[in-house]
């Protein structure tokens, strides 16, 4: 549901048509329409401040931790000695914010095609003008297919932290963007990519296994448990061309990591990888929802 047909009192997200999430708001604080999207920020009784794109929320202060340390610090942890990373999306810095927790890494480089989206954030969270300043932190926006395209070799770990595969970030679920990401990788890289909710949309998570499969030969999901996010139970998936996601633990990093994470632990690294059936029957192209309705 558009942030406009909220009451006054409340924040409202419908998704799918069939389900409804309800924030109880302090303020409204931003709101804004950009060349992309539109963006607006609120102060919630319970998740603090919140960001909400077209309508869907982003993140909350109160669970942003889930999403961010997950997507970055499982794949990072697989690798011995990470040093150059892209991040495709995440104009809010949170995935940023964590890789630079990481003593090897040397550059992260952030790709988001809608700039308003981080100076807005810098406004209102603390952490994307922080990381904003960082000398290892470059900040471009552009087209992150585009821009992918034409560093061949160049990263040991690119984070694809997309939007729902609508408006701007279609093509970022596509075989032809994840074949650009195999050139860009260094041998031995990674591709770690969030892969929406296998309770709410098992068909989706399908399709973006087998578009990685055709590309990359070692792939696998996990899961996390994100309170405003659809159902609750989000994916995401891990690919490379050699390097499974048991393959190599950095089990001395994984300790220092884990004195700063709120979500992410060491017991995480493997747990997150056991999937339900269900899950694992999505991954499968099979829906065993799908006579509750359309997914």
């Amino acid at each position: 549901m558009s942030p406009d047909e909220s009451s006054a009192d409340w924040f409202h997200e419908e998704y799918k048509g069939v389900s409804r999430l309800g924030l109880k708001l302090r303020r409204h604080l931003h709101s804004e329409r950009s060349e992309y999207q539109k963006i607006d920020v609120y102060d919630t009784e319970f998740f603090g401040r919140v960001l909400t794109l077209d309508g869907l929320i982003m993140f909350s202060e109160r669970d942003e931790f889930v999403y961010h340390e997950m997507l970055v610090h499982v794949p990072l942890l697989s690798q011995p000695a990470p040093r150059d990373v892209l991040i495709i999306g995440g104009g809010d810095c949170g995935c940023a914010r964590e890789v630079l927790k990481h003593p090897s890494i040397e550059r992260v480089v952030q790709c988001d095609i809608d700039e308003r989206v981080t100076r807005v954030c810098e406004e209102y969270f603390e952490w994307t003008a922080r990381v904003a300043r960082d000398s290892r932190c470059e900040l471009l926006f552009a087209d992150g297919i585009e821009f992918v395209g034409e560093h061949e070799n160049s990263f040991d770990l690119v984070i694809v932290d997309s939007t729902d595969p609508i408006g701007p970030a279609v093509g970022l679920f596509h075989r032809d963007f994840y074949t650009k990401v195999r050139r860009a990788l260094k041998p031995g890289g990674v591709v770690c990519a969030q892969s929406e909710s296998p309770h709410w949309d098992p068909p989706l998570v399908g399709r973006i296994r087998a578009e990685l499969s055709a590309v990359f030969p070692k792939t696998a999901a996990y899961l996390g448990h994100i309170p405003t996010y659809p159902s609750g139970t989000w994916s995401w998936s891990y690919a490379s061309v050699d390097r499974a996601h048991d393959d190599e633990f950095d089990e001395k990093r994984a300790a220092m990591i884990d004195a700063t994470t709120v979500y992410y632990n060491r017991e995480l690294q493997t747990a997150s990888f056991a999937l339900p059936n269900f899950v694992r029957e999505a991954l499968e192209g099979k829906n065993r929802f799908a006579r509750f309705g359309p997914q």
